[in-house]
C-alpha cells in the first residue's frame, strides 16, 4: 500500500477528477429510471404526449451526457492504471539494477520476470476495474435506497434486504478466495521457471532423450496451477446464480408488495417501475463489484510481491566519490588481503588474496572452483568482499560509485552473451558513440573481422536472442570486440578464449598486447598456452594464491603450476627456457 500512496500523491489531481466523474456517472445512471417513471405516470397514464416528449428528451440528454462522462471516466482510469504500471515497472527495473548478483539469484529470474510482467499487469487491470466497477457500486446502492425511500418509504426494505443478502454471500466467497490468490501466484512462478528451463534447455532435453520426462514435469505444473484456477472459478460460479436468485426475490417482492399498493392507489405504477429498476441496478453493480473484489486479493498478492523486491535492502552500497583521480605511481588495481565467502557458506571462496594489476598482461589460472571468476565479480563490485580491500586507480572501490568504477573496466564474461538485434547494436552496447571505423578496429583485434565480412549484412547482420545464430567461437569474438570498443583502464577476460582454436587464440593475444599498451589486461584461462606470455601469472588453488610470477618462474617454483603444465603437455617447456 505504501507504493500506492506514493503514486496517489503524485497523481492526486487525476484521482480526484476521476472520482468526480464516477459520481456524475452514477447520478446520471440513476436519473434514467426516474424519467421512465415520469413518462409512465405523467405521459402514458394521463395520455399527455407533451409530457412524454419532454421527459423523453430529458432522459435522452442525460443518457448521452452519462455516456460521454462514462467514456471520459474510463479514459482517465485507463491512464491512471497505465501510469501505475509504468511507475511500478520503472522502480522494479531500477531496483534490480541496484541489487547484487546474490540478491538477484535469491529471487530467481522466473519470479522477477513474473513480477515485472504478469503481476504488474494484474495490478493494472484490477485498478482500472476498481474505478469502473467498485467505486460506483456503493454510490449506486446508497442512492437507490434513498430514491426508493423518497418514492415510498414502504419499499426501502426491499433494496436494503437485497443488498445485505448479496453482500453476505459475496463476503463469504471473497474470504475463501483470498488465500488462493497467493497460492496461484506462487504456482505461476513455478510454471514460468519450468517453462523457461524447458525452452532454453531444449537441446539438452532432446540430447538426453528426456522429452517425455519434461512433458510429464510441465504437465504436473500446469495441472497444479489449473487446480487452483478451478477452485477460484468455482467460487466465481457461485456469484451469478446468487445474483439471479436475489434479483428474482427482490423483483418478486417489489411486484407483489408494490402491486397491492398500486391497486390501493398509494403508489403510481411508474414509481413501481423506477423502484424495480433501482433494485436491479443496485444488484447489477454489486455483482460487478463482487467479481472484481474476488480478484483484488490476487492484485494485492501481486503488489506485495513487487513490494518485496523494492523493499529488499541493497547489499552493495555506493560510495560518495563519482570519479577517480589516478596517480601515476599507482598500479591499475590492487587486491590487498582480500577474503570472500558466500552467505551461509562454511568455507571462503577467496582467502588472503594479495596482488597488483599493473599495465600489461596479468593472467589468472587455477582449477575449477579455485575462485578465478570471483576475482572479476569482486573487482566489478558484483559481489562485495568480506575482508580486505580492493583499490582501483588508487581509490578503494567501496569509496566510489559503482557506475564510476564500471565505466573504467571492460569485462567479457565466461559465457559469451549477445543481445538480439544486429552486430552493430551489440558493439554500440559497449560504446554508444563508437564509429564504424572503431567497430572495425575492435573486430580486427578480436579476430572477428573476417567472418563479419563474410556474413550477409556484415555489421548490420541479424543477431538472434543470446546470439544463437553464431557458433561458440564467433560469439566469443563478438563479445571480446564489444568489450574492446569500450575505452577502459582495465580489460578483464574471464576465460573468454576457451572456444577459440590455438591459432586464433595466439593472434588475439598478440593483437591485445600490441593495441592495449596503456591499459591493464587480465586474462582468466585454463589453457596455459593462452597465458604463458603474460607479464605476470597468478596461480590459485582452493581460493588461495599458490604462486605468482612469469611462466618460466612458475615452472621452476610452483608445484601447482607444474602440475598444470604437465597435464597439458607443457612440462618440457621448462628445459627449453633454461637452455635458451
Amino acid at each position: 500500500m505504501k507504493l500506492f500512496k506514493i503514486f496517489f500523491k503524485e497523481y492526486q489531481r487525476m484521482f480526484f477528477i476521476t472520482f468526480i466523474l464516477m459520481i456524475v456517472q452514477a447520478v446520471g445512471t440513476l436519473m434514467i429510471p426516474y424519467y421512465v417513471a415520469e413518462i409512465i405516470d405523467e405521459g402514458i397514464l394521463t395520455q399527455d404526449q407533451g409530457a412524454i416528449w419532454r421527459n423523453g428528451a430529458f432522459m435522452l440528454g442525460i443518457a448521452i451526457l452519462t455516456g460521454i462522462v462514462s467514456i471520459i471516466a474510463s479514459y482517465f482510469s485507463a491512464i491512471l492504471a497505465g501510469r501505475f504500471g509504468y511507475f511500478l515497472r520503472k522502480r522494479l527495473v531500477d531496483k534490480t539494477q541496484q541489487l547484487s548478483i546474490a540478491d538477484m539469484d535469491e529471487f530467481g529470474t522466473p519470479t522477477l520476470l513474473a513480477r515485472t510482467t504478469s503481476d504488474i499487469t494484474n495490478i493494472q487491470q484490477i485498478m482500472m476495474m476498481v474505478f469502473q466497477m467498485i467505486i460506483p457500486a456503493p454510490l449506486i446502492c446508497l442512492a437507490s435506497i434513498i430514491l426508493t425511500g423518497v418514492i415510498s418509504w414502504r419499499f426501502s426494505w426491499i433494496p436494503i434486504a437485497s443488498i445485505v443478502l448479496f453482500s453476505v454471500v459475496s463476503l463469504l466467497v471473497i474470504k475463501k478466495a483470498i488465500p488462493l490468490a497467493d497460492v496461484m501466484q506462487q504456482r505461476m512462478d513455478k510454471m514460468m521457471q519450468i517453462l523457461r528451463e524447458f525452452y532454453t534447455g531444449v537441446r539438452v532435453i532432446r540430447a538426453f532423450n528426456k522429452t517425455n520426462f519434461e512433458k510429464e514435469r510441465t504437465d504436473q505444473t500446469f495441472s497444479s496451477y489449473a487446480d487452483v484456477m478451478i477452485r477460484v472459478n468455482k467460487l466465481f460460479a457461485v456469484l451469478n446464480p446468487t445474483v439471479n436468485l436475489v434479483m428474482g426475490i427482490g423483483m418478486t417482492a417489489v411486484l407483489a408488495f408494490g402491486g397491492v399498493l398500486v391497486l390501493q392507489g398509494n403508489v403510481p405504477i411508474g414509481s413501481l417501475t423506477a423502484i424495480s429498476e433501482y433494485t436491479i441496478l443496485s444488484l447489477w453493480f454489486l455483482t460487478m463489484a463482487a467479481m472484481v473484489i474476488v480478484m483484488i486479493p490476487k492484485a494485492l498478492a501481486s503488489l506485495e510481491r513487487v513490494g518485496e523486491v523494492l523493499a529488499k535492502e541493497e547489499e552493495i552500497v555506493d560510495g560518495q566519490k563519482v570519479s577517480f583521480e589516478p596517480r601515476a605511481d599507482s598500479p591499475i588495481a590492487v587486491f590487498d588481503h582480500v577474503d570472500f565467502a558466500y552467505s551461509g557458506a562454511e568455507e571462503a571462496v577467496l582467502s588472503d588474496i594479495t596482488f597488483e594489476i599493473p599495465k600489461g598482461v596479468t593472467a589468472i589460472v587455477g582449477g575449477t572452483g579455485s575462485g578465478k571468476s570471483t576475482i572479476a565479480k569482486a573487482l566489478l563490485r558484483l559481489k562485495d568482499t568480506t575482508k580486505g580491500e580492493i583499490r582501483f586507480l588508487g581509490d578503494s572501490i567501496q569509496d566510489v560509485t559503482q557506475e564510476a568504477l564500471r565505466a573504467r573496466i571492460s569485462y567479457v564474461p565466461q559465457k559469451a552473451f549477445l543481445f538480439s538485434g544486429t552486430v552493430k547494436d551489440n558493439f554500440l552496447f559497449g560504446n554508444p558513440q563508437a564509429t564504424i571505423e572503431e567497430m572495425k578496429q575492435a573486430a580486427r583485434i578480436a579476430q572477428a573481422e573476417d567472418f563479419i565480412n563474410h556474413i550477409d549484412g556484415q555489421y548490420d547482420a541479424f543477431v538472434a536472442q543470446k546470439g544463437n545464430n553464431f557458433s561458440g567461437g564467433q560469439k566469443q569474438r563478438l563479445s571480446i570486440a564489444r568489450a574492446l570498443i569500450k575505452p577502459a583502464d582495465l580489460y578483464f577476460f574471464d576465460d573468454s578464449f576457451s572456444a577459440l582454436d590455438y591459432q586464433t587464440d595466439a593472434k588475439l593475444r598478440k593483437a591485445l598486447k600490441q593495441e592495449l599498451t596503456e591499459a591493464a589486461i587480465v586474462i582468466v584461462a585454463q589453457r596455459l598456452s593462452t597465458i604463458k606470455d603474460a607479464d605476470q601469472i597468478i596461480v590459485l588453488e582452493k581460493g588461495r594464491i599458490a604462486g605468482k610470477g612469469t611462466h618460466e618462474e612458475l615452472l621452476k617454483t610452483c608445484q601447482v603450476y607444474q602440475e598444470f603444465a604437465k597435464s597439458q603437455g607443457m612440462e618440457g617447456k621448462k628445459h627449453e627456457h633454461q637452455a635458451s
